[in-house]
C-alpha cells in the first residue's frame, strides 16, 4: 500500500525531507570551516610550531615518529585525517539538529555537540589510539577548541541549508 495514503487511524507518512545531497554538502561545508577554526586556534595555541598539532593527529597512524621535524609527511596525514574527522562529525551533526532554528539555538546546539564530542573523542578515541596525543594535549585544551568547532557548526549550518540548493 502507497504510505502516503493510508486508511486512517493508521500511523502518519514521514515529512518529506530535503535531499541528502543538499544536507551533505551543508554538513561538509560547515565541517571544514569548524575544522579550520579548530586548526588555527590549535596552530595558534601550540607553542611547538604550527604544524605540531597536525603531527599529533598524524601520530594515530604513525606513532611517534609523527613529531619528527625533519619529516613532513605527518603534516598531510594529519591535514588528511583531521579533516575527515571533522568532515564526519559535522554530517552527524547535520543529521540531528533539528530544521528552522535561530542561529543562536543552532549555536548553542553547537556547543552541546562539542562537549559531546570532546567527551567521546578525549576519554575514548584518542586516549586508545593516539596515545602521543593523549599524552602530549590537554582535555581542557582539547574541550575548547571541541566547543569552537561545534559553534562554528551551528552558526554555519542553517545558513547553509537555505543557500545550498
Amino acid at each position: 500500500m502507497d504510505p502516503v495514503h493510508r486508511p486512517s487511524g493508521t500511523v502518519p507518512a514521514l515529512p518529506q525531507r530535503e535531499p541528502a545531497d543538499h544536507e551533505v554538502a551543508a554538513g561538509a561545508i560547515a565541517g571544514v570551516a569548524g575544522g579550520g577554526a579548530l586548526f588555527i586556534a590549535a596552530a595558534a595555541a601550540s607553542d611547538q610550531g604550527a604544524t605540531f598539532p597536525l603531527r599529533l593527529v598524524a601520530a594515530t597512524l604513525l606513532g611517534h615518529e609523527a613529531l619528527d621535524p625533519g619529516w613532513a609527511a605527518p603534516v598531510l596525514v594529519g591535514l588528511l585525517l583531521g579533516g575527515l574527522t571533522a568532515v564526519v562529525q559535522a554530517l552527524v551533526f547535520a543529521s540531528i539538529l533539528p530544521r528552522g532554528r535561530p542561529a543562536t539555538v543552532s549555536a548553542a546546539y553547537g556547543l552541546a555537540y562539542g562537549a559531546a564530542a570532546w567527551a567521546v573523542s578525549w576519554y575514548v578515541v584518542v586516549r586508545l589510539a593516539d596515545p602521543v596525543l593523549f599524552a602530549a594535549g590537554s582535555a581542557g585544551g582539547m574541550l575548547l577548541l571541541l566547543l569552537l568547532y561545534g559553534a562554528v557548526l551551528g552558526l554555519l549550518l542553517p545558513p547553509l541549508r537555505r543557500v545550498l540548493p
